[in-house]
């Protein structure tokens, strides 16, 4: 028996603002107001240029992000401040879905809010908000209407920052936006400008072409549960060069156009013993480039779009395929390992082999030839040539040992090593005269 006795009172608090921007940096929380130009954008049909203007002022300790996409209309100016509103459809192949990110961002950038906003020719509105409406639990916010924005503009003004503008902190948030925007940066429609600077797209296909083992482009559709098609395009192969101190190597997701996760080397997506093995400088030229675009529900991000989400269906039914893709070309970088420059590296040019693939959850394979030979180690060779030797005679074992260990540390960096090498041969000797 169930009997209603009385109702609850849902209304989130606005300490939720203050409770999920923990995590959000300054590159995050930039991004998700770009993200928010883009989309306008996306959603008018991308027929018109787009600019971004983003100005970090160290001076003052300021930042203002302004674009022309469009701006947002009166009926949807609640989108900015309230958790969960937002003005893109699931459907839409946009990167906001969540409605939370740019509520957020500008939390965690700043104590003062000013976001002001035209829509096409109609009048400009603002509103304004701070640490005090934050404090009250009223959800109600003044709604202005101003002088002075252009035609379908949009301005975030963010002042008494929570973290501290330095060149340093503006370079390194010029470098993450260069790559993940990289895509939307190509189009001759669509300008990013930091500090009046434009951004340039900054990309990691850097292939090598190994004859019979070059760069493999995967493409097809996955299908979710409820029948939404994802299209996905991966490229795979071994890079022209190392990059174990830069760590470039891994997986790399892009979910409509923007970078979401770069160079991940984690188990879940292989680097693990029995597939890929653990992340290590021998296996640091594989790199997998995976692409996908859909509606914005299909796309496997977290909410704040800097990771993937392994627990979304759409990164499940890529899971299998894409380890074994990631164990291949491990597999063959570490087979080559010490013969580079000449297997790998002396390979710049060549074709990209495309791979239709009709059903990623059950394809399991990465379409390569078998896997060539690995050289044996010098070691493995002289022991395998003295071995009728060392069984009638146990005792040299000792001299061949010797020149192995003094051959390998020769190969070190070492400013000594020669001596050490010496060192080691000259009691190799006396002990075998002994």
């Amino acid at each position: 028996m169930k009997t209603q006795v009385g109702t609850l009172q849902a209304t989130p608090s606005k300490r939720l603002f203050l409770s999920i921007i923990a995590d959000y940096d300054l590159n995050r929380s930039i991004c998700e107001l770009v993200d928010n130009g883009l989309d306008v954008w996306v959603r008018r049909g991308r027929s018109s240029p787009i600019s971004i203007n983003l100005t970090l002022d160290e001076t003052q300790q300021r930042i203002c992000v302004e674009d022309n996409a469009g701006g947002l209309p009166k009926g949807e100016l609640s989108y900015i401040v309230g958790p969960g509103q937002t003005g893109s459809a699931p459907t839409d192949e946009t990167i906001g879905i969540f409605g939370v990110g740019t509520k957020r961002a500008v939390v965690a950038l700043a104590q003062d809010i000013r976001i002001a906003t035209r829509h096409g020719k109609g009048k400009a509105h603002q509103v304004d908000f701070d640490d005090k409406w934050l404090e009250n639990e009223s959800w109600e916010l003044p709604l202005y209407e101003i002088d002075g924005v252009a035609t379908g503009t949009t301005i975030v003004d963010l002042q008494r920052l929570r973290l501290s503008i330095t060149e340093e902190a503006t370079e390194h948030l010029r470098d993450h936006l260069c790559a993940t925007y990289a895509k939307f940066l190509t189009s001759p429609l669509v300008s990013i400008t930091l500090n009046g600077v434009p951004l340039e797209p900054v990309f990691f296909d850097n292939w090598a072409y190994p004859p019979g083992y070059e760069p493999r482009r995967y493409m097809g559709t996955v299908r979710s549960d409820d029948g939404r098609n994802v299209r996905v395009e991966a490229l795979a192969g071994l890079s022209d060069e190392s990059s174990p101190a830069g760590g470039e190597y891994g997986v790399y997701f892009y979910c409509n156009e923007r970078l979401v996760a770069r160079a991940l080397k984690t188990f879940d997506v292989g680097y693990m013993k029995g597939y890929a093995g653990l992340p290590h400088p021998k296996i640091s030229l594989a790199k997998v480039i995976v692409s996908l675009n859909g509606d914005a529900r299909s796309m496997p991000w977290n909410s704040s779009k800097s990771d993937i989400s392994t627990k979304h269906e759409v990164f499940q039914v890529l899971h299998a395929w894409l380890m074994e893709v990631v164990k291949d070309y491990a597999a063959l970088s570490r087979i080559w390992m010490g013969d580079w420059p000449d297997k790998v590296f002396a390979h710049t040019e060549g074709a990209v082999v495309d791979v239709p693939v009709d059903d990623f959850p059950n394809a399991k394979k990465s379409y390569l030839p078998p896997m060539p030979k690995s050289r044996p180690r010098y070691g493995d060779v002289i022991t395998e040539a003295n071995k009728s030797v060392a069984k009638k005679k146990p005792w040299v074992k000792g001299l061949y040992e010797g020149v192995i260990a003094a051959d390998l540390i020769s190969k070190q960096g070492l400013e000594q090593r020669s001596r050490i090498a010496l060192i080691v041969l000259d009691s190799t000797i006396e002990i075998a005269f002994k």
